[in-house]
């Protein structure tokens, strides 16, 4: 009984000093990958001028059904400046475009990151795009999914925040806050 005892109290210190290593770590937006938009793959493409006649053609449906996904991995860096590893279990996020909350989530992945080693935290966001006052023309939508892909503006106009969590005795625990990433990093209010 005693020796479980202990292996308990040294889990929970283990996971505690993985949850503090975790707490120091710094996150930074790195980029945004596999962007399909109505299925159309918009990485070659640097304009909306850029858009075959098929891929317009794929287009046509998509807003007849007022339907036009966006769908795409948002990659966070999270480095690690301690001298320990630092774990984590999960996260919820929030995705925000122009101040606006369009997608939020929980999605459990642990990653471990070692003494002075970044990892790359990807986030799968899904949107219909015709669903988002943000976009007044039809150019407004595709420069924005398109800029996402350059060093274009739009994309400082998505933000993620993250509450990350972890595990500590058999529970995951979640951190009391956001962190935001992207955009200029301040979390805006909740959409009610």
């Amino acid at each position: 009984m005693i020796p479980a005892l202990c292996l308990s109290l040294l889990t929970g210190c283990s996971s505690a000093r993985g949850v503090k290593n975790f707490s120091n770590c710094q996150f930074n937006y790195k980029d945004v990958t596999n962007i399909r938009l109505a299925s159309i793959d918009v990485s070659h493409i640097r304009s909306p001028k850029d858009l075959s006649y098929v891929d317009l053609l794929q287009l046509i449906p998509a807003f007849k059904d007022k339907s036009l996904g966006l769908n795409m991995n948002v990659n966070i860096n999270v480095t690690n400046p301690s001298s320990n590893v630092a774990k984590l279990e999960g996260v919820d996020y929030i995705v925000w475009v122009d101040e606006r909350e369009v997608l939020s989530g929980s999605m459990d992945q642990k990653i471990s990151i070692g003494s002075n080693q970044t990892e790359v935290l990807s986030i799968p966001v899904s949107v219909n795009l015709l669903n988002m006052a943000t976009f007044s023309t039809m150019d407004a939508l595709l420069e924005f999914a398109i800029g996402l892909v350059t060093d274009n503006p739009d994309a400082s106009r998505m933000k993620v925040s993250l509450k990350p969590y972890f595990n500590i005795g058999n529970k995951n625990v979640k951190m009391p806050f956001y962190i935001t990433v992207g955009g200029d990093k301040i979390m805006p209010k909740r959409n009610k």
